[in-house]
Parts: C-alpha cells; structure tokens; sequence
C-alpha cells in the first residue's frame, strides 16, 4: 500500500506540476500610442476645428500657456456644447478620421492570426477612442485601453478626467505617464493571470512615448514613427538615453507589419507569407497611399 500511495502521491505532484506550466502563459505585447500612429490626426485638435474660428475663451489661452492640455481640451468641449455642437456631430468626427495606412490590417493580423496581447496608452480620451474602434470592427482587439476618461453627460455636454495625476516622470505630462502604465500592467498580467511577456512592442510617435520605451529591456522593441518626434528624439540622444530596447523605425502599418515579421523572435508563430500574392497585392494597393503619409510634421 505504501508503494501504491507513493506512486499516486507521485501522480498528484505531476499533475500539479503539469498545472502550473499550463497556468504559466508566455505571450507577447503590443502597446500602441493612438493619434499620429493609429490614427492619421490628433483626435482632440479634429474636434476642436469644429468650434468656429472666431469662438475661444481667456481661459483657453490660459491652460494652453500652461501646458496644461487635458483641463484645455474640457473649456474647448464646453465652448463646443455652448455652440450647439452636438454628441452625434463629433462623434461622426471622429469615425471620418482615416487610419494611418496598414494600421487596421496590423492590428487584426496582431490580435487575430498572431495572438497578441494589444493595449492602446493614449493621451486622447475613452470616448474618442472607443468610437473610433467600434466603427473599424477593432474593439475587440485590445484587451485594455488607458487614456483620460471621457463620457457625454445627459446635456450632451463631453466631460474629460485626467486618467492619473503624476510629478515623478518629467519625460511626461501630468495627467499620464504612460511608462508608468505599461509597467503597471505588465506586473499585474504577471501576478494576476500568469501571463509573462517575452516581448512588448511599444509603437508610438511623440516625446510621450519616449518614457516608455526607455523601461524596455532588451528582448523588447521601440518601434518609432518616422519623421516624428519620438524618432527624432531618439537617435538624437541615443547614447544618453540609455534605450535597450530594439529600435524599429516605421513609415506605415504595412512596413512595421513586414519589419515584425521578419524578426527571428516571431518565427516560431507567424505564419503570414510576404510572397503570397494576396498580401503582395495588398501591400501593393496601399504603396501610393503610404508615401502621402510619411511626410515629417513641422
């Protein structure tokens, strides 16, 4: 009975064993800025254009000066709800506002067929975002989104909260560190679901998607808009910023798409083939649209 109860004891410790590797998930992580990278405008500029050009406030000029850009964007939405501008107007803004080329396709072939983890870190806000990726069929996609907290009120009226307030990290604004975001969520996938990253892509345009990517490791990549500040910055100080991360610089959806999928570290799950006609024939279709895209900002 005793070897009988030694092996069945054995049995259980394997089981155990055989458990916590299959509660252990290795994955990777894309974490994606929102406007000038998904997106081909700022979200928050788009809509302030719908205020006629003569209407602004001595508070606006005020929190402009101060760099203070999400309490602005609150005096521009309630200047817009006092010109009569409607929830269904802006809305229908920012579903007309076009992707950056290749982005939908990169994101769906991402979530889809490589079966990434995708997070959007966005200074713009819930409202505009959601809208946007409901009306591309890209919802469900992300598995978290952090940006500012948006919602319409009963008056019709686009509230706007800061989605942290924050000193420490003078690399970013006060409303949202956005390395302090990724950080934060890769511990709790960690802790709370036993989800470890092999890799994170942080895909990202301006100088706050510089934090960031400066808390990546080694294995992971920086993946930067060409021609925008992010990029810019980068290779500027790249010594004194100390990056370890892989840097990837990209001037449309479809070249990070063909850059990611050459690397040796996603071999082992892609399977998406450059040469089939189909995704040539796609690439193709959008070659003349990326090259109106990839102009540097001044």
């Amino acid at each position: 009975t005793s070897r009988m109860s030694s092996k069945a004891s054995g049995e259980v410790a394997a089981a155990v064993a055989s458990c916590r590797l299959e509660k252990q998930q290795r994955r990777r992580l894309a974490a994606f800025d929102f406007d000038h990278t998904i997106v081909s405008q700022n979200t928050d500029t788009v809509v302030r254009d719908l205020l006629p050009t003569e209407v602004t406030s001595a508070r606006a000029h005020e929190l402009v000066e101060n760099d203070c850009w999400t309490e602005y964007m609150a005096e521009v939405f309630r200047l817009l709800h006092e010109q009569q501008v409607s929830e269904a107007r802006i809305r229908d803004t920012i579903r007309g506002i076009p992707e950056v080329p290749g982005f939908v396709r990169l994101i769906k072939h991402l979530a889809k067929r490589l079966n990434f983890d995708l997070i959007i870190i966005s200074d713009s806000n819930s409202v505009f975002i959601e809208e946007w990726l409901r009306a591309h069929n890209l919802a469900d996609c992300f598995v978290a989104v952090f940006t500012n907290p948006a919602e319409f009120d009963a008056s019709g009226l686009l509230r706007v909260r800061a989605h942290h307030r924050q000193t420490d990290c003078k690399l970013s604004a006060s409303n949202l560190c956005k390395g302090r975001v990724l950080e934060h969520f890769v511990i709790e996938q960690d802790l709370r679901r036993s989800i470890r990253y092999d890799h994170v892509f942080y895909v990202g345009d301006g100088n706050n998607d510089i934090c960031p990517v400066l808390r990546q490791r080694a294995c992971d990549f920086a993946c930067a808009r060409h021609g925008f500040a992010m990029e810019k910055h980068l290779l500027r100080n790249r010594s004194k910023l100390k990056l370890r991360a892989q840097l990837l610089v990209w001037k449309s959806g479809f070249d990070l798409m063909e850059q990611m999928l050459a690397l040796p570290q996603l071999q082992a799950i892609g399977h998406f083939d450059l040469g089939a006609p189909e995704n040539q024939a796609e690439l193709a279709r959008r070659a003349s649209a990326v090259a109106g895209q990839t102009q540097s900002p001044t």
